[in-house]
């Protein structure tokens, strides 16, 4: 909608402007097709304006590339430029009544250019990254416009992340920068970082919308060493070979190192990508190893506990002692756990030879008066029950097996 204004000078002369809403209130008899127009830099571009009035002395384009001057006597003039360049260029076109009243119709157009270069890159840092750090992902685009059209779109593999938006109304071409916080973690090493400008020209613009995107960046990610999951207990036969697995992570990939409180010579260690494995051969005693490993971000450790199993051991028919003195050991060759006393103690008889089935006694004696009891531990198959019995003294146990 515009006014009538006076003493404007066109092509030469002076003329009123006659426009919808003017003075006389009358509507501008001209028609544009299309209405707008998004054309890409340096493309061509052809919009027809026509008009319904019979009565005009004619009509034409205004502009400052394919201007057409007044066309006399026509109800259509094209304005055409094979090689549209001209960033702020505002088309206009008009019509000059027979009574010297001129309106015109300006022509929106949007001239686009899709970016030189899209790349992306890490500020301040370069190398690997390390897990729970944060790090700026900046975006670079060259030479884009108009930049209030532009959407920055950031993409982790195929994932989309954020858009970056533009409020600045710029009709020639500019470079711009978009950045991107991440706080990678483990699970990134190796993830790909993508940035993609992309023009939202609306419905009049080219579909699907202009984009350009940059090559991926990749990142390494480095983090601590961690263990996984495995025993930390094995029970093993006495004299039996065993292997034990020792399995962790980390970037870089951990060194692995075991270490053992035994002087034991009989190990080896063999490895597989992750897995450390210390083979031991006839295993005689529990011990325990410890697996350290180890890389620049951190050092932890774990135990394995090896628990070795002692059979039970067969009673002969025969028992037999050592004579016992303090703080030695005294027993019978038919008892499982051997018991270390520090009482002096005396075997009557201090052996016996026994025929199969027959009853046995010995009498275990202590000339000891500081302690708080004696008995006996011995092993003895299904078939034989035991029969102890408290002498009065305080100093001698019988036991009996029939």
């Amino acid at each position: 909608m515009c006014e009538i204004i006076f003493s404007r000078i066109f092509l030469g002369f002076p003329v009123l402007l006659w426009m919808a809403g003017g003075l006389a209130h009358a509507s501008c008899p001209l028609e544009l097709n299309p209405p707008r127009l998004v054309v890409r830099y340096g493309d061509s571009v052809s919009v027809n304006c026509s008009t319904s009035s019979t009565d005009h002395e004619g009509m034409g384009w205004e502009a400052t590339f394919g201007g057409t001057g007044l066309e006399p006597d026509v109800i259509v003039v094209t304005w055409t430029v094979k090689n549209l360049t001209d960033w702020t260029i505002q088309p206009k076109c008009y019509i000059t009544s027979k009574d010297g009243k001129q309106c015109l119709e300006t022509f929106p157009v949007i001239l686009y250019k899709t970016p030189d270069r899209v790349s992306i890159s890490v500020l301040n840092h370069s190398g690997p990254m390390v897990e729970g750090t944060q790090y700026q992902l900046q975006c670079d685009i060259q030479n884009i416009a108009p930049l209030q059209n532009l959407v920055v779109k950031w993409y982790k593999g195929n994932k989309p992340l954020d858009n970056v938006i533009y409020s600045n109304i710029s009709k020639r071409p500019e470079d711009v920068s978009a950045t991107l916080m991440i706080s990678p973690n483990r699970n990134d090493d190796g993830a790909q970082y993508r940035c993609r400008a992309e023009l939202d020209l609306g419905p009049e613009g080219p579909q699907p919308h202009p984009t350009v995107t940059s090559e991926p960046l990749s990142i390494t990610v480095h983090y601590a060493p961690e263990f996984l999951p495995g025993n930390d207990t094995v029970e093993v036969s006495a004299g039996s070979d065993v292997s034990l697995d020792c399995s962790a992570e980390g970037n870089p990939p951990p060194e692995l190192r075991w270490t053992n409180n035994t002087a034991e010579g009989n190990a080896n260690e063999t490895t597989v990508g992750h897995l450390r494995t210390l083979n031991i051969s006839r295993v005689t005693a529990n011990a325990t190893y410890n697996c350290t490993v180890t890389n620049r971000l951190g050092s932890i450790t774990k135990q394995i506990h090896v628990l070795v199993d002692v059979p039970p051991q067969q009673h002969p028919t025969m028992f037999s002692t050592a004579p016992s003195t303090p703080g030695t050991m005294t027993t019978l060759p038919g008892t499982a756990k051997p018991k270390v006393v520090t009482f002096p103690l005396e075997l009557n008889p201090p052996r016996v030879v026994v025929r199969y089935r027959d009853s046995v006694s010995v009498k275990c004696s202590t000339s000891s008066t500081d302690h708080d009891g004696m008995g006996w531990e011995a092993t003895f198959g299904v078939s034989i029950t035991i029969v102890i019995r408290f002498q009065g003294d305080g100093q001698h146990w019988d036991i009996f097996a029939g």
